[in-house]
Parts: C-alpha cells; sequence; structure tokens
C-alpha cells in the first residue's frame, strides 16, 4: 500500500497546505452553524483572507507532484485536465470570497445603486466567461473530447447503469449551482462563494487516497456527493433556518433555467452566463428590499408571510431530500455490501445525443435506458460547466 507522505513533497509544503484547508473547511462550518456565517463580521480580515488563500495555494502546489499523462479510467484519479481544472475553479472561488470578505464589490461600496448593480453584474460575467474560455483551452490541450471527468468516471459494482445516469446528471445540476453561487451578492455573499469549495477540493483530496490505496471508488463518490450537495443545505437549512425568501424562489428558477437552456435547449456557455449571471445579481440586490417594504416587520401581513415561507421551506426541503436520496442511494447500498463496493470499474460512455435529454427529472428517470445516454460529452467535464 502506497503512503500518504512520499519524497516528491520535500519540505511538506503540499501536505500542510492540505491540513490547513481541512482546518478551515472545519472551522468555517462551525461558523456557518453557530453565527450563520463562515465568515462573521467580527473575524479580523486578514486572518479570513489568509485562511481562504490555503484554498488557491493547495491546489497550485499541487503542481510540484508528478502525474501520469494519461487519465487511469479503472479508479478515480488525479490527471493533468483535472489538475488544471481544480486549480482554475479554485482560484475562482478563491477571488470572489476574497473580494466579498474585504466588502470591495460595488454593491457592497455604493449599495444598490443602478450604476453598483451594473458595474457589479459586469464583473462577474468577466470573471465566469473568463474561467469558461480558459478551462475550454485546458480541455482542448489535456482532455479527450469523448471521455470526460464526470461521464467517464469509475463507479462501484452494483450502481446500476441507469443509476449512473441520474447521478451523473445530478452531479452535473449541482456544478450550475456552483458558478451561481460565485455570482451571490447580499448578506451571505461571502459564505457562499466559499461553499463550493467543498467539492472541488475534496474530489481531488479522494483521488489521491484511491491513488494511494486507502479507499476504493465508491468512498470519492460518497464524499463527492455530499459535498456537492452541501452548498444546498448550507443555505437553506444552516443559513435560512426555515425560511424561504422570495429571492430563494427566484434562485431557483435561475438554477433550473441555467442548466435547461445549456443542456437542453443547446445555449453556449457564453450565451446562457451572460444572461443568468446578471439576473442572479439584480435578483439579490432588488427582491429582498422589495420584499422588506411589502411585509414590514409586526404587521399582519409579516406575520402570514412568515408562516407561508415556513411552510414552503418545509415542503421544499422535504423534497430535496427525498430526491438526493433516491439518487444517491446507491451509495449506502454499496457500502453496506461490504468488501465488494472496494472494487472499481471503469464505464465505457456512448455518445449523448441533447435532443434525447428529457426536460425533467421524472421524465429522465423514466426515460433512460443507457449510462450514459444523458451525459456523454455535454456536462460530464467540470470546466465545461461550472464555468
Amino acid at each position: 500500500m502506497a503512503y500518504l507522505i512520499t519524497h516528491h513533497d520535500k519540505f511538506h509544503i503540499h501536505k500542510t497546505l492540505g491540513l490547513l484547508a481541512v482546518l478551515n473547511f472545519i472551522l468555517r462550518t462551525y461558523y456557518a452553524i453557530r453565527y450563520r456565517n463562515s465568515f462573521p463580521e467580527w473575524e479580523n480580515k486578514t486572518f479570513a483572507c489568509a485562511s481562504v488563500l490555503v484554498h488557491a495555494a493547495l491546489p497550485i502546489a499541487s503542481l510540484m507532484l508528478p502525474l501520469p499523462a494519461k487519465r487511469n479510467f479503472s479508479s478515480p484519479m488525479i490527471w493533468p485536465e483535472f489538475r488544471l481544472h481544480s486549480i482554475l475553479f479554485s482560484c475562482r472561488h478563491v477571488v470572489v470570497t476574497l473580494v466579498s470578505i474585504l466588502g470591495l464589490w460595488p454593491t457592497q461600496v455604493w449599495g444598490a445603486a443602478p450604476g453598483a448593480v451594473v458595474a457589479e453584474c459586469a464583473l462577474k460575467l468577466a470573471i465566469v466567461l473568463a474561467v469558461v474560455q480558459i478551462a475550454a483551452m485546458i480541455s482542448r490541450f489535456y482532455g479527450d473530447k469523448e471521455k470526460r471527468t464526470t461521464n467517464a468516471m469509475p463507479y462501484p459494482p452494483g450502481v446500476s447503469e441507469d443509476e449512473q445516469a441520474k447521478i451523473k446528471y445530478e452531479y452535473a445540476k449541482k456544478q450550475f449551482g456552483a458558478t451561481l453561487m460565485a455570482c451571490f451578492p447580499g448578506p451571505y455573499a461571502a459564505t457562499l462563494n466559499f461553499a463550493p469549495l467543498y467539492a472541488i477540493q475534496s474530489a481531488p483530496f479522494m483521488m489521491t487516497l484511491v491513488r494511494k490505496g486507502k479507499c476504493a471508488s465508491i468512498h470519492y463518490h460518497c464524499v463527492y456527493a455530499s459535498t456537492l450537495i452541501y452548498p444546498l443545505y448550507l443555505y437553506h437549512i444552516i443559513l435560512r433556518r426555515g425560511s424561504t425568501q422570495m429571492v430563494d424562489v427566484a434562485i431557483c428558477f435561475l438554477y433550473k433555467m441555467a442548466f435547461n437552456l445549456r443542456l437542453h435547449s443547446r445555449w453556449s456557455n457564453e450565451a446562457m452566463w451572460s444572461l443568468v449571471v446578471p439576473l442572479v445579481v439584480i435578483s439579490w440586490s432588488y427582491i429582498p428590499p422589495l420584499q422588506a417594504s411589502w411585509f414590514p416587520p409586526g404587521s399582519t401581513l409579516s406575520t402570514l408571510h412568515d408562516a407561508i415561507c415556513l411552510s414552503v421551506w418545509f415542503v421544499l426541503m422535504s423534497r430535496e431530500i427525498t430526491a438526493d436520496w433516491h439518487y444517491y442511494s446507491p451509495f449506502a447500498r454499496c457500502l453496506l455490501k461490504g468488501p465488494e463496493a472496494l472494487k472499481s470499474y471503469a464505464v465505457d460512455s456512448d455518445p449523448v445525443d441533447l435532443r434525447h435529454i428529457p426536460s425533467s427529472i421524472s421524465s429522465f428517470t423514466e426515460k433512460t435506458q443507457k449510462s450514459d445516454v444523458a451525459v456523454k460529452g455535454t456536462h460530464g467535464n467540470v470546466s465545461a460547466q461550472l464555468g
């Protein structure tokens, strides 16, 4: 069994940064639970920024470690394209989080004035589109046009082809949410800008453990799926705590619109994000104050409004928990099988025709027959859809 500590990291730089990153994830989760903010106002800004910069330094430091030139399709392991995408997306979230912590976004400086909102839309759209272009360049030079990050990921025995297809579809959808969170302004900006880093950086960590023989593909998928859904539960359960607001409904609509335009209507990344990113910023800038003016605290309307928000929150969370269990329960079933779950195998996928991707999850469940019918060449690569 390979050791985690090797001579390639002579001065233990990467391992030290990895430990600091894990500790920071724990700290930010604790702060979110305790204070409803991963970066509370009283925290020293220098410390907060330094702790976030660790998450950019960590993947960059991985460049000192050797990797096989080609991807291993029998187990989830890091390869050059994946490493470069990990660096790129980590840096995206680090940058937007730092700007939010320091209060430098236009709406943080000048409020919701039209000029400030337009400027913030332009800045965040520029970041998203720049990442799209860089990610595409990485894929052209280092990637495979057919076998992409998600669609060719090996799954453990016991996960059927139909279940794999549903899981891959969910993986891709959650990646759209990561880009949306990178664009969030408002009181939860830094917390939500930072949240996608849990999944972005847990994936290479688990792949390293697989390569070292410390775990199997089932463990990779369990951790990755958990960190993918974490931002949603962070937002709705830890931060909102039983109250779905009007802006939340708007963001849910934009989230669904984003992946529908990209996966079903076949919009380009550039066109789709050029529409969605400004709408996210505008929604967060104007809907909360509008809602506060309609339902002033202490009024009868406010009491009725709070009851409705609680009811909507309960319904939405019940549906989300049920759906997540439906899609990811095969991993729990595999874990319960014991030693058989430690085996992995690669999936040989067929190309996808976007015209046959269904427009709803229920239709998808009924119509999907092959493991890769909904994922091949469309939303498999993290870069293609996170950007």
